[in-house]
């Protein structure tokens, strides 16, 4: 029974980890055949080169990627896991192939600030549901594992970042248009940051420090009233020269109003700081 379960469950993981990679690569298709490319933008790294190719020597886009993508995926495979070797190859031929189908597509070529905005968030969302599942369509991430490996000192990140200005630095001088660099930093920002969002699932949540003489009631609140876990962190008040105890919380950004209601309740004068948080694993939150 527990192998029969146990391959069942592979499956039904295999099954949504592929059915991610091609949906991300099909919006990603989309964010790029139709409203990048006929604005002559991008986000920088493999579909910006085929940009190029594209309008000064009319090569598909698709072949391009491919071609590309294949070349950096037989260079750096060996830094991936196994799992996710064939994951990225998917990811690649998927991109190439919904790259021809949405060639076929109606594009949009009306306002350069539009395209760029829906190119970035289409683009975004694509990477980024191909990210969570562990895989990658290719591109520049695949030369900054390669860059880094020669050179540890430098971040993946940062070689990422260099390369795709590189890319969308000499698009707008082929193109003698540099709007096209202004706007296609536009959609590599929108694209980061939507890939971001989604990478954390839109998992945001708060963290809430709070000072107060009465953080013993405060606390017991919290965990009693609101089913939220708090740490007591011992600190000293420089001014006053007084022992402190600092409380820490994360709570949801919507239990945020009980939460104040709760804490001015208990004592008017508590000196509270909230601050973003991007992710959180554990009880009480995905």
């Amino acid at each position: 029974m527990l192998g029969i379960i146990s391959y069942g469950d592979f499956v039904k993981r295999f099954l949504i980890d592929y059915l991610y990679i091609a949906t991300g690569a099909f919006i990603l298709a989309i964010g790029i055949s139709c409203f990048l490319v006929p604005m002559k933008l991008s986000t920088g790294g493999v579909s910006g080169v085929g940009t190029v190719l594209y309008y000064f020597f009319n090569v598909p886009l698709s072949v391009t990627t491919l071609v590309i993508n294949a070349g950096l995926f037989v260079m750096g495979y060996r830094m991936l896991k196994k799992e996710a070797i064939f994951k990225t190859l998917a990811g690649i031929l998927f991109l190439a192939l919904f790259l021809e189908i949405t060639g076929l597509f109606g594009t949009y070529t009306e306002d350069r600030l539009i395209a760029s905005l829906f190119g970035g968030i289409l683009a975004g969302i694509g990477v980024g549901l191909t990210v969570i599942r562990g895989a990658s369509t290719g591109g520049s991430d695949f030369a900054a594992l390669m860059i880094n490996k020669r050179m540890p000192h430098v971040s993946v990140a940062t070689v990422i970042m260099i390369i795709d200005g590189i890319v969308i630095t000499l698009s707008g001088i082929a193109f003698k248009d540099y709007t096209v660099m202004f706007y296609s930093v536009i959609s590599l920002y929108v694209a980061g940051r939507v890939t971001d969002f989604i990478m954390v699932r839109g998992n945001w949540a708060k963290s809430v420090y709070i000072i107060s003489e009465k953080h013993e009631e405060i606390a017991r609140a919290i965990i009693e009233d609101m089913d939220r876990g708090v740490t007591g962190i011992y600190g000293k008040g420089i001014y006053e020269n007084k022992d402190k105890m600092l409380l820490m919380c994360i709570v949801k950004g919507r239990e945020i109003p009980n939460l104040l209601e709760r804490i001015k309740s208990l004592d008017g004068k508590a000196f509270t700081v909230i601050a973003d948080v991007k992710e959180v694993h554990g009880e009480g939150f995905k």
